[in-house]
């Protein structure tokens, strides 16, 4: 029976072309990586010898009879050792090993039968029990079955662990990982029964190229600019240490003053500054013989994953990293300084879950800088980071159970001398965690979407409220909602408020809508198109917050604004003499452009009497009431009257 060697000839080429391609995507480190690429290179080598068996079974000579029975002994020892090799790349995808390097079977379920295999080939030259050679013919014998058991239950055990951790694989990954087992189990049971057909490794060939291009890419994992993970890659194994209860470290380091450096570097700079960062890292725990993954999540902030086994050199990785981020960097012709937060996070007993260690890394800045490592076991306010672990779900329970309430906050009149209308602010409060702030949760709800079915229900029992007889007795002429940059943005806005407007009978002049100057310049003409269409339907607006963006003067010529309300800010002068001095020009700005003025955060008397003084129209704070609950709004305003 002849041997074709097309089919080897192509895998060996298909071999070569995934390793260069590895090496040249910089696919190398970590353990995925380095198992991929040792199951590359013994395929290749299963190529190499199987060619050259099949080349000397062609033309067999007794002279090269040794040679002939090393080439089907190297052929079938590597290509024996690519099913336990592809199990331990499975095993790398689901960072497992830290639970079966204590699992003795599962340890001597995989060495045990490689050791076997190994041993049969080796004294294969005494007995001929695997195959043989006479007279330069090969000739498989009995013992040739026991291999290909050996191979399918190493497959069986494959398939075992991406069923049991499939939910640590992406549908794309899990389908890659899946395929290559028929697509090899097929080309062996067509090379048993015909072994002319050398198909085996060109299937596996077949394989690892499927995988390179679904799973080994490193566009979807390697940030271009700095050369280390990206955000999505540090998301995806976190997500995986967290599933799997795994004690891993992360260490955090935030520059806290990032941007500024942006904007006074050029582009070509800044790159090159992130990417000495990283390898400052890279060669830290290089050094430090510390097996780590560094991860680029943006605006400057870096983090590296310690595992298991080097745990106990994180404090050391962590100074080294914060001594070295101290000093300044010469780049392009002057020297950079950068200040660093450095804070270890041990998981998971400092942080259990993903979004709670995204939101701890976020406030990292918030804190006063020392320069020094920082714990977060020191540092951590469990409670409120709990809370942020759980803010989805608690919001998601939260709409589909209208847990939501709306307060209301009364508004002073300084010139008629009553509350002429009320500021609805939205409230949550959950059995666990009691009343969440709005700061809080706020803007999660405008990251994930939620805003949108808060703000319209707010909007709704705004007007349901106007629509009653208690708001009718109190002599409030409007409520002021709120309205997100997010609402702004959407399609059918006004549509949606007019619509429920005329569901309660509620007039324009009875609404009032706060925007804020938090909106990008780049959205402005999208969000003015929008504000535009409700003005048109006579609803009027006020700018909430002023005096805390960048973009003020703009935004006061360009936005159709009613009232203009200042940022409590404003009302700390006493502490600032200069502050006055902005607050009275301020004040006469706004009149000369025909604006009405509330101020937020009044807390006393002296304060009352002072923006009475400025010819402020509207006062709003603490000093008259906090925002309270319809009932009770209700029966304060009814007190006043």
């Amino acid at each position: 029976m002849v041997k074709i060697l097309t089919f080897d000839i192509c895998a060996l080429f298909i071999f070569i072309f995934v390793l260069a391609a590895t090496f040249f995507r910089r696919m190398t480190k970590g353990r995925i990586n380095q198992c991929f690429i040792l199951l590359l290179v013994v395929g290749a080598l299963s190529c190499i010898f199987d060619i050259g068996a099949i080349a000397l079974d062609v033309n067999p000579s007794d002279s090269l009879l040794g040679l002939q029975f090393v080439c089907h002994t190297g052929y079938l020892y590597f290509h024996n050792l690519t099913p336990p090799l592809y199990l331990l790349y499975i095993v790398a995808q689901t960072d497992t090993f830290y639970r079966y390097k204590k699992n003795r079977a599962f340890i001597y379920y995989v060495l045990l039968p490689a050791v076997f295999f190994t041993a049969v080939l080796a004294i294969n030259c005494f007995n001929g029990m695997v195959f043989s050679l006479d007279d330069c013919v090969y000739k498989r014998e009995w013992f040739m079955n026991v291999l290909y058991i050996l191979a399918i239950s190493y497959a069986v055990l494959c398939g075992i662990l991406l069923i049991k951790y499939r939910r640590l694989f992406t549908k794309t990954k899990m389908l890659s990982n899946m395929s290559l087992l028929p697509l090899n189990l097929c080309a062996v049971a067509v090379q048993f029964f015909y072994p002319a057909a050398r198909i085996e490794l060109f299937a596996l060939a077949m394989g690892t190229l499927f995988i390179a291009l679904f799973l080994q890419r490193p566009e979807a994992i390697i940030d271009f600019n700095t050369g280390i993970y990206k955000f999505s890659a540090y998301a995806n194994d976190m997500n995986r240490v967290f599933a799997l209860n795994k004690p891993v470290n992360v260490i955090q380091i935030n520059i806290a003053n990032f941007l500024s450096i942006q904007e006074i570097l050029s582009y070509d700079s800044v790159v090159d500054l992130l990417r000495e960062v990283a390898d400052t890292m890279v060669s830290i725990t290089d050094k430090a013989k510390i097996k780590a993954d560094l991860y680029y999540l943006d605006k400057g902030r870096y983090r590296v994953v310690i595992g298991k086994e080097y745990l106990d050199r994180t404090e050391f990785a962590a100074d080294a990293i914060n001594a070295a981020l101290k000093p300044k960097f010469p780049l392009g012709g002057m020297e950079v300084s950068m200040l660093a937060y450095v804070c270890i996070v041990k998981c998971p007993d400092d942080i259990n879950d993903f979004n709670t260690i995204i939101e701890f890394g976020k406030d990292l800045s918030k804190l006063r800088f020392t320069g020094k490592v920082m714990y977060a076991s020191e540092i951590l306010d469990k409670s409120r980071y709990d809370l942020m672990g759980e803010i989805d779900r608690i919001l998601k329970d939260a709409i589909l159970n209208r847990k939501f309430e709306v307060y209301y906050q009364p508004i002073y009149s300084v010139s008629e001398g009553r509350f002429r209308s009320a500021e609805a602010l939205i409230r949550l409060y959950d059995e666990k965690y009691g009343f969440i702030s709005p700061e809080i949760f706020i803007p999660v709800t405008e990251r994930n979407g939620t805003i949108l079915k808060i703000g319209m229900f707010v909007f709704e029992e705004v007007c349901r409220f106007i629509a009653s007889d208690d708001f009718k007795r109190l002599g409030l002429e409007y409520i002021e909602v709120n309205l997100s940059v997010i609402q702004c943005m959407q399609s059918g806005l006004a549509g949606d408020m007019l619509a429920i407007m005329k569901k309660y009978g509620v007039t324009s002049d009875q609404i009032n809508l706060e925007i804020t100057e938090s909106a990008d310049s780049q959205t402005q003409s999208i969000i003015a198109e929008n504000l535009t269409a409700l003005l048109n339907a006579g609803l009027s607006f006020s700018l909430d917050d002023f005096g805390t963006g960048y973009s003020n003067m703009q935004r006061m010529a360009s936005l159709p604004l009613k009232i203009v309300k200042l940022d409590k800010t404003f009302v700390n002068f006493d502490n600032n003499p200069r502050l006055m001095i902005v607050l009275q020009n301020t004040v006469k700005m706004l009149k000369a452009m025909n604006m009405e003025i509330v101020v937020e955060g009044v807390e006393t008397k002296e304060l009352v009497e002072r923006f009475t003084d400025l010819k402020c129209e509207y006062i709003q704070g603490y000093y008259f009431s906090r925002p309270v609950p319809k009932k009770e709004f209700v029966e304060f305003i009814s007190s006043t009257l």
